[in-house]
Formats: C-alpha cells, sequence, structure tokens
C-alpha cells in the first residue's frame, strides 16, 4: 500500500512538471506583438505616441528660424541595422540627403523668382539661363560642404534611428557673395546675381515651406 502511495506521488510530481515546461515552451514559442526576428524587440506604437520624441522626427526638414537665425534643415531615418556605428552613420546620410533636396528646391525658387525680374541685356535667354544654373549648382555645392548633423535619436522599442541635420543661410549668403566667375565675359551678369541672391535670399527662405508642402 505504502509503495502505491509512493508511485502515486511519483506520478503526480512528473505530471506536474510536464504541464509546467510545457507553459514554458508555450510562452517562448509566442513573440509579443510587433516583434521581429533578428535584432531588438519592435513593439507596435505609433511614432507620435513614443515617449521623448523630438519635434523634428516627424516634423522633417524644410526652413526654420533658430535663434534668430535662417536655416535649411533635413531629416533622415533608417532601420534594421544593427551595428550602432553604421546606424547612426547611415542615419545622418539620409538627413544630408534630405537637406540637400530642400536646399535645391529653395535654390530653384531663387532661380524662377531672378529669371522673372531679370532682361537677359547682352546675352541671350538661354545663355543667361544656363550660366544661372552653372552658379548656383556650384554654389549648393559648396554650400552643402558646411552642412552639420546637429541632433540624433534612436527610438526606444524598434531598431529605427533618426539624424537632423542642419544648414545656417548665412552660410549660402556669404558663398554667393564671394562667387566670382572664371571667365571676365559672364563678370557683370554674375554680380548682378549676387547683389540680387543677398537681395531676396531672406524671402525666399521664407517662402520655402510653402513649396515643400505643394510637392507632397
Amino acid at each position: 500500500m505504502k509503495r502505491l502511495d509512493q508511485m502515486k506521488t511519483s506520478m503526480l510530481v512528473m505530471v506536474g512538471v510536464m504541464v509546467i515546461v510545457s507553459m514554458v515552451v508555450g510562452c517562448a514559442s509566442q513573440k509579443p506583438t510587433g516583434q521581429e526576428a533578428g535584432g531588438m524587440s519592435r513593439v507596435d506604437t505609433p511614432l507620435q505616441d513614443v515617449k521623448g520624441l523630438p519635434d523634428w522626427v516627424l516634423k522633417g526638414g524644410g526652413g526654420e528660424k533658430i535663434d534668430g537665425r535662417r536655416v535649411l534643415q533635413g531629416v533622415g531615418s533608417v532601420s534594421g541595422i544593427l551595428n550602432p556605428t553604421l546606424r547612426r552613420k547611415s542615419a545622418g546620410a539620409q538627413a544630408r540627403n534630405d537637406l540637400a533636396a530642400t536646399l535645391q528646391v529653395y535654390v530653384a525658387g531663387l532661380n524662377k523668382q531672378y529669371m522673372a525680374e531679370t532682361t537677359a541685356g547682352d546675352f541671350s535667354q538661354h545663355d543667361v539661363e544656363q550660366r544661372i544654373q552653372d552658379t548656383m549648382k556650384q554654389v549648393t555645392e559648396a554650400t552643402l560642404v558646411g552642412a552639420q548633423i546637429v541632433e540624433y535619436w534612436e527610438h526606444p522599442l524598434r531598431n529605427e534611428a533618426y539624424a537632423l541635420a542642419r544648414l545656417d543661410m548665412e552660410q549660402f549668403k556669404d558663398i554667393m557673395k564671394n562667387y566670382a566667375a572664371a571667365s571676365g565675359q559672364f563678370k557683370q551678369l554674375d554680380a548682378n546675381l549676387r547683389e540680387w541672391v543677398q537681395k531676396n535670399a531672406d524671402k525666399a527662405h521664407d517662402e520655402l515651406n510653402q513649396e515643400l508642402e505643394k510637392r507632397k
């Protein structure tokens, strides 16, 4: 009788152990909602609801005034990159690309307005347009060298990173002011363009976000 009781007790213990093991295995095989394989655990929380989210992440690139200074900004993001250093660099590169696109929209607005207000003079309309495009391209490329990554943010729940690139518009104006033609043929045209840009750069900056909104 005593042996029978011991056998019953052993069986109950074994059954209990099996139940516990089954529960553990079952829990391990189920992923939390939104979790993906390979990388940090992810939760399907709307980006705007994430605690500590910087305003610029949702706002995106465009023209801003910071401490009384006009700037252009670009926002870049990456996801799925496990290496922290590579993740940061990639987000920064995307932010610079976005800033470059914003600057191109800004410059295109300046070009359009300048051509609408300027006569060709001794040059053909085509020559003037081509000269302005070439000049602005060189000024734009030189200006982008001064762009900086000023902020970086990592999503706390997902493997995502965001970077903010910024460019002070005074850099653009200074480079434009000091630009000089290699050929004397366009000396006066370049001088007129430099003067016009100095007078209208701020106005074009103020109108930039309206133009960007139209393109969305």
